[in-house]
């Protein structure tokens, strides 16, 4: 009867403790869950931040490349290049073209070699608002020059876009004369003395101010024209029989002498016959 009542408890008792076991097990199940997931939010987060960082990164070596390519282009503008600056109003941005002529520029496009006559750098509206910068380039001349007159109406050969949402970008020229800044710039056979931007990459971003200096360089037409001016020019008269002296007087054949008087030497007597010009001399036989 004991043994009996016994196995009874003990048969209720490990009913009981099978059945802590099994919501201990649901338990740590939901935690374990619980405690993975928030693991994979901070790795997801994490990996976020981390992209974020990246792609801010690469923002800014793109931002820092574009200013450093536009100072070397601009520092080296040789003395015969042609610069422009158109400015129209679109509302809440301004829309520039910079255009370059007579600047040595070559590339690769599709596999050819392409040399451009003129290049420009556009900023271009885009659907959302924001700005694109986009660099072309032309076959031909697009601007009037001393050589040619440019074909305004004339098509990119190829674009490439620089940068892509930009808040605001604005071009200001300063002029070398008086000093003074101006929002366009259409003087033929001068440059100016610095280019000023002012850019704002995103909403969020402060703008930022950058001055492109132009070194002052001379025109190599202009020193060739002036070289020409100041050779000395030789006057030949074809078959005058005369041969003009290089110290400006004239050949001695001609009989008349260098300071301008006639020789005292009759016609046929040579500089080099025994003549005496003395006269008072005595003669071969007077001995």
């Amino acid at each position: 009867m004991r043994d009996s009542t016994n196995n009874r408890y003990r048969s209720r008792g490990g009913r009981g403790r099978r059945g802590y076991l099994l919501l201990e097990v649901i338990l740590a199940l939901i935690l374990s869950g619980l405690l993975l997931g928030t693991i994979l939010e901070i790795i997801d987060g994490s990996l976020e931040m981390s992209n974020l960082m990246a792609e801010d990164g690469r923002r800014h070596m793109t931002q820092e490349a574009f200013l450093t390519f536009l100072g070397r282009n601009l520092s080296q503008l040789p003395g015969n290049a042609e610069l422009d600056l158109t400015r129209q109003d679109a509302g809440t941005h301004f829309l520039s073209d910079l255009t370059f002529q007579n600047v040595p520029t070559s590339f690769s496009w599709s596999g050819q070699s392409i040399s451009a006559e003129a290049i420009q750098l556009s900023t271009v509206r885009r659907r959302g608002g924001d700005l694109d910068i986009v660099l072309r380039y032309y076959e031909e001349p697009i601007l009037d020059d001393s050589d040619s007159v440019g074909n305004e109406s004339a098509e990119p050969v190829a674009e490439i876009t620089l940068l892509r949402d930009i808040f605001w970008f604005e071009w200001w020229a300063r002029d070398g004369r008086t000093l003074d800044y101006t929002e366009t710039w259409d003087v033929r056979g001068r440059l100016p003395i610095q280019m000023e931007l002012r850019v704002k990459f995103d909403q969020n971003s402060e703008e930022i101010v950058h001055h492109f200096w132009i070194p002052p360089k001379l025109n190599p037409e202009t020193v060739m024209r002036s070289q020409q001016r100041a050779a000395p020019q030789t006057r030949i008269q074809p078959g005058s029989g005369q041969g003009t002296d290089r110290r400006g007087g004239t050949d001695r054949r001609s009989g008349t002498d260098r300071r301008g008087g006639t020789s005292d030497r009759p016609p046929g007597t040579g500089g080099g016959s025994g003549a005496r010009t003395g006269g008072g001399g005595p003669s071969g036989s007077g001995r």
